[in-house]
């Protein structure tokens, strides 16, 4: 009779105890964002099948999952259509994330289209698949040779239009 009885609990205990949910233990934020690879002074060309159209150099550079973060970067970005009249981007800041085409640079960025424009902020926001730089600080430029300054900066590089608030545009009127 013991043994039949003790039998009968060990299965209740075993059917309750198969029936009670277990928690996985929770990765921590530094646990689930670990880097892939890390770059020390990486020189990094993306090529297509005509040349190469982006160049990258960083003192470092660390690849995660979703985004790339590169410091103390120059990128170049040579144009690819041949309607619009330039040679290159250049973006260059102490501080580069990039998640998928949309790069978002901080600390002394420097943006520079040829000579046609020539940007210095704090931090720039450049989406690389629609042509577009903004940002919501204060920014000092160049553009034709004509100083440009103001705050929350959009410039649409396809349309060649630059919007800025605050904005101050000084013509030089002794140059050609």
């Amino acid at each position: 009779m013991g043994i039949k009885s003790f039998t009968t609990l060990l299965l209740f205990v075993s059917i309750f105890a198969y029936f009670i949910p277990i928690k996985k233990p929770e990765k921590s934020q530094a646990e689930k964002d670990l880097p892939q690879v890390i770059f020390e002074k990486p020189i990094m060309y993306t090529l297509n099948d005509r040349s190469i159209y982006r160049v990258v150099i960083a003192e470092h550079a660390v690849k995660y999952q979703n985004r790339d973060e590169m410091f103390n970067a120059d990128i170049t970005l040579k144009n690819q259509d041949a309607t619009k009249e330039f040679n290159s981007e250049n973006l260059k800041a102490d501080k580069i994330i990039k998640k998928a085409d949309v790069y978002t640079l901080t600390n002394n960025v420097k943006y520079k289209r040829d000579k046609f424009v020539k940007l210095d902020t704090d931090h720039l926001i450049y989406d690389d698949i629609n042509k577009i730089a903004k940002n919501n600080k204060p920014f000092d430029g160049i553009y034709n040779e004509h100083i440009f300054k103001g705050t929350n900066l959009y410039l649409d590089i396809n349309n060649d239009n630059i919007k800025a608030e605050n904005a101050h545009f000084e013509i030089d009127m002794k140059k050609n």
